[in-house]
C-alpha cells in the first residue's frame, strides 16, 4: 500500500511558511560549514532524517519564508511541499509555490540571515492528483543540486553556493527528443515523485507517461547518471528480490 501523510492545513505555521535556518543554528553558523549537507527529503536516500550535526536549543526563529505564495489563512490544503535542503556551507535551497495551480520557483538563502542568494523558475508542472504532490529538489554528495522541469526532464546546478550559476536541462530518455517535440513531452510526461541522489551523484524518480511520445514511454521509474546518462523502467509490474514494485507518489 503507499504511504500517504496527512494532508497539511494552511492555518498551521509550518505548512506555509518555512522556518529557516532551523531556528537559532544561524546565530554561529552563517560563516561556518557542516560535515554533511541534509540532501533531500528526509536528509538522505533512505530518509532516515537523521543528522550528524546536533541542533541547537529550538527556542526562536531566525529567519521565516513562505513556501507557498497564494496561499490563504484558515484553508485546507490538501497538498505536500519540496523539502528543504541546505549545503555544507549552509546555503538553505527550497521550492516556492506561486501559483494556486502549482508553478515554482527554487531559491537559495543564506542560513545564518536568510539573505536571497539566489533564484530561478522552473517550468515543473505537477501531474494530476487529489493532493497535490511536492516539487523535490535534491543535492548529490558533490553538491550538484538537481530540480524537476516540464516533460520530465530535470535541472541540474552546480556550485549551489554561488550567487551566479546556470542551469542544465537533462532529459532521461535524450535531450535531443525532448527538444523535438517539447510541447508534446510537457503535457504527457510529469515527474511524480521527489527526486533522490546515491552517494556516486546518481539521481532517481518517478514519472507519469500517457499519450503518445517518441521514444515511447510508459509510467515508471527514471535513473540519470552523474555524467547525464539516462534509463529507466516501467512500473507497471516489476520484481526485485521477489517483491513486487508497483508505481505510488511519496513526499
Amino acid at each position: 500500500m503507499p504511504h500517504i501523510s496527512p494532508p497539511k492545513s494552511a492555518t498551521v505555521r509550518a505548512a506555509g511558511f518555512f522556518a529557516a535556518a532551523l531556528f537559532s543554528l544561524g546565530t554561529v553558523c552563517e560563516a561556518q560549514s557542516i560535515a554533511l549537507p541534509w540532501s533531500g527529503h528526509g536528509h538522505d536516500a533512505q530518509h532516515t532524517g537523521l543528522s550528524q550535526v546536533a541542533s541547537q536549543p529550538l527556542n526562536r526563529i531566525i529567519w521565516q519564508m513562505p513556501v507557498d505564495l497564494p496561499n490563504v489563512a484558515n484553508v485546507t490544503l490538501y497538498i505536500h511541499y519540496g523539502s528543504p535542503v541546505i549545503t555544507r556551507q549552509n546555503t538553505v535551497i527550497f521550492p516556492r509555490k506561486t501559483s494556486a495551480a502549482g508553478d515554482f520557483i527554487i531559491e537559495a538563502r543564506a542560513g545564518g540571515n536568510g539573505a536571497q542568494m539566489w533564484m530561478e523558475p522552473t517550468d515543473y508542472v505537477l501531474p494530476a492528483a487529489s493532493w497535490k504532490p511536492p516539487c523535490g529538489v535534491v543535492l548529490t554528495p558533490k553538491n550538484r543540486l538537481w530540480y524537476p522541469g516540464a516533460g520530465g526532464t530535470v535541472f541540474f546546478r552546480d556550485a549551489p553556493d554561488a550567487a551566479a550559476g546556470t542551469p542544465v536541462r537533462v532529459a532521461f530518455y535524450g535531450l535531443p527528443a525532448y527538444d523535438a517535440d517539447a510541447a508534446n513531452f510537457n503535457a504527457n510526461v510529469k515527474i511524480s515523485t521527489p527526486i533522490t541522489s546515491d552517494r556516486y551523484g546518481n539521481i532517481f524518480f518517478g514519472f507519469e507517461a500517457g499519450g503518445a511520445t517518441t521514444p515511447a514511454l510508459q509510467s515508471g521509474l527514471a535513473r540519470i547518471a552523474e555524467d547525464g546518462t539516462g534509463t529507466w523502467i516501467a512500473a507497471t509490474r516489476r520484481r526485485i528480490r521477489g517483491q513486487t514494485i508497483r508505481r505510488s507518489r511519496r513526499s
